[in-house]
Protein backbone atom coordinates (compact mmCIF):
# COMPACT_ATOMS: atom_id res chain seq x y z
CA UNK A 1 0.00 0.00 0.00
CA UNK A 2 3.13 2.22 1.05
CA UNK A 3 4.27 2.05 -2.69
CA UNK A 4 1.28 3.21 -4.58
CA UNK A 5 0.34 6.06 -2.30
CA UNK A 6 4.40 6.95 -3.42
CA UNK A 7 3.93 6.76 -6.73
CA UNK A 8 1.12 8.21 -6.86
CA UNK A 9 2.65 11.28 -5.21
CA UNK A 10 5.21 11.48 -7.48
CA UNK A 11 3.19 11.50 -10.53
CA UNK A 12 0.80 14.04 -9.09
CA UNK A 13 3.56 16.20 -8.08
CA UNK A 14 5.24 15.81 -11.51
CA UNK A 15 2.31 17.29 -12.89
CA UNK A 16 2.82 20.69 -14.81
CA UNK A 17 -0.56 20.68 -16.10
CA UNK A 18 -4.11 21.62 -14.67
CA UNK A 19 -6.73 20.76 -16.72
CA UNK A 20 -10.93 21.37 -15.45
CA UNK A 21 -14.10 21.21 -17.15
CA UNK A 22 -17.80 22.52 -17.18
CA UNK A 23 -20.25 20.33 -18.56
CA UNK A 24 -22.88 23.27 -19.24
CA UNK A 25 -26.71 21.99 -18.42
CA UNK A 26 -28.88 21.14 -21.27
CA UNK A 27 -26.03 23.19 -23.49
CA UNK A 28 -27.70 26.13 -22.51
CA UNK A 29 -25.28 28.50 -20.87
CA UNK A 30 -26.62 31.76 -19.21
CA UNK A 31 -25.36 35.16 -19.09
CA UNK A 32 -25.66 35.54 -15.40
CA UNK A 33 -23.94 31.77 -14.91
CA UNK A 34 -19.74 32.31 -14.29
CA UNK A 35 -17.52 29.32 -14.83
CA UNK A 36 -15.28 29.51 -12.35
CA UNK A 37 -11.70 27.38 -12.39
CA UNK A 38 -9.42 27.53 -9.59
CA UNK A 39 -5.96 26.68 -10.00
CA UNK A 40 -2.28 27.05 -7.49
CA UNK A 41 0.71 28.80 -8.37
CA UNK A 42 3.97 27.74 -6.76
CA UNK A 43 6.50 29.20 -8.99
CA UNK A 44 6.57 32.69 -10.03
CA UNK A 45 9.84 32.38 -12.34
CA UNK A 46 8.82 29.97 -15.02
CA UNK A 47 6.02 30.73 -17.74
CA UNK A 48 2.53 29.43 -18.19
CA UNK A 49 0.16 28.81 -20.89
CA UNK A 50 -3.25 29.47 -20.31
CA UNK A 51 -6.28 28.11 -23.00
CA UNK A 52 -9.84 27.07 -23.22
CA UNK A 53 -11.82 24.32 -24.25
CA UNK A 54 -15.35 24.50 -26.25
CA UNK A 55 -17.15 21.87 -27.08
CA UNK A 56 -20.16 22.81 -28.93
CA UNK A 57 -23.29 21.32 -30.90
CA UNK A 58 -24.45 22.43 -33.77
CA UNK A 59 -27.55 24.14 -31.95
CA UNK A 60 -24.58 27.31 -31.87
CA UNK A 61 -26.05 29.99 -33.92
CA UNK A 62 -22.96 32.44 -34.40
CA UNK A 63 -19.22 32.28 -36.12
CA UNK A 64 -17.80 33.25 -33.08
CA UNK A 65 -18.21 33.80 -29.22
CA UNK A 66 -17.28 36.82 -26.33
CA UNK A 67 -15.76 35.33 -23.33
CA UNK A 68 -15.58 37.91 -19.92
CA UNK A 69 -12.57 36.69 -18.37
CA UNK A 70 -11.93 37.93 -14.76
CA UNK A 71 -8.04 36.94 -13.05
CA UNK A 72 -8.76 36.88 -9.21
CA UNK A 73 -6.09 36.69 -6.93
CA UNK A 74 -6.95 37.21 -3.03
CA UNK A 75 -10.56 37.73 -3.49
CA UNK A 76 -9.41 40.70 -5.54
CA UNK A 77 -9.46 40.85 -9.20
CA UNK A 78 -5.91 41.57 -10.63
CA UNK A 79 -6.93 41.22 -14.54
CA UNK A 80 -10.15 41.57 -16.66
CA UNK A 81 -10.15 40.56 -20.33
CA UNK A 82 -12.72 40.49 -23.00
CA UNK A 83 -11.55 38.00 -25.94
CA UNK A 84 -13.23 36.70 -29.17
CA UNK A 85 -12.69 33.25 -30.65
CA UNK A 86 -14.29 32.38 -34.13
CA UNK A 87 -16.30 29.02 -34.09
CA UNK A 88 -16.75 28.86 -37.91
CA UNK A 89 -15.09 30.40 -41.04
CA UNK A 90 -17.11 32.99 -43.35
CA UNK A 91 -18.54 30.25 -44.96
CA UNK A 92 -19.82 28.78 -41.46
CA UNK A 93 -17.86 25.57 -42.40
CA UNK A 94 -16.70 24.74 -38.03
CA UNK A 95 -13.76 25.69 -37.48
CA UNK A 96 -13.20 22.76 -35.10
CA UNK A 97 -13.01 19.01 -34.89
CA UNK A 98 -15.17 15.97 -34.13
CA UNK A 99 -17.78 14.42 -35.56
CA UNK A 100 -21.29 14.14 -35.61
CA UNK A 101 -23.10 17.41 -34.02
CA UNK A 102 -20.00 18.03 -31.72
CA UNK A 103 -17.34 20.01 -32.21
CA UNK A 104 -14.33 20.51 -29.97
CA UNK A 105 -12.20 24.33 -30.78
CA UNK A 106 -9.26 24.84 -28.77
CA UNK A 107 -8.03 28.03 -27.80
CA UNK A 108 -4.94 30.14 -26.82
CA UNK A 109 -5.79 32.82 -24.51
CA UNK A 110 -2.46 33.51 -22.92
CA UNK A 111 1.19 32.15 -23.81
CA UNK A 112 3.98 32.82 -21.98
CA UNK A 113 2.71 33.87 -18.99
CA UNK A 114 4.61 34.71 -15.73
CA UNK A 115 2.30 34.98 -12.22
CA UNK A 116 3.93 37.45 -9.29
CA UNK A 117 2.75 35.94 -6.46
CA UNK A 118 2.39 32.04 -5.43
CA UNK A 119 -0.68 31.19 -4.05
CA UNK A 120 -4.23 30.72 -4.94
CA UNK A 121 -5.85 31.92 -8.32
CA UNK A 122 -9.20 32.02 -9.38
CA UNK A 123 -10.20 32.51 -13.62
CA UNK A 124 -13.68 33.55 -13.69
CA UNK A 125 -15.76 33.19 -17.09
CA UNK A 126 -19.18 34.25 -18.93
CA UNK A 127 -20.47 34.53 -22.33
CA UNK A 128 -20.33 37.99 -23.83
CA UNK A 129 -22.97 37.06 -26.89
CA UNK A 130 -26.24 38.64 -26.92
CA UNK A 131 -28.37 35.49 -26.97
CA UNK A 132 -30.14 34.80 -23.29
CA UNK A 133 -29.22 31.87 -22.72
CA UNK A 134 -26.65 31.16 -25.38
CA UNK A 135 -27.38 27.50 -26.46
CA UNK A 136 -25.28 25.14 -28.30
CA UNK A 137 -22.65 25.17 -25.30
CA UNK A 138 -22.17 21.69 -24.10
CA UNK A 139 -18.50 21.55 -22.42
CA UNK A 140 -16.42 24.55 -21.08
CA UNK A 141 -12.62 24.08 -19.98
CA UNK A 142 -9.38 25.20 -18.73
CA UNK A 143 -6.18 24.40 -19.25
CA UNK A 144 -2.87 25.67 -17.53
CA UNK A 145 0.14 24.49 -18.78
CA UNK A 146 4.09 25.44 -17.32
CA UNK A 147 6.85 25.43 -19.82
CA UNK A 148 9.77 24.06 -19.46
CA UNK A 149 12.51 26.74 -19.15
Amino acid sequence: MNKLFIILLILFSCNKKVISTYQVDENSWSANDSIIFDFNISDTVSTYNLSFFIRNTLDFEYRNIFLLINTNYNNATIKKDTVEYAITNKSGQWLGRGFGDMKDNYLIFEENLIFNNTGQYELSVKHGMRSEPLIGINTFGFKLNKNEN
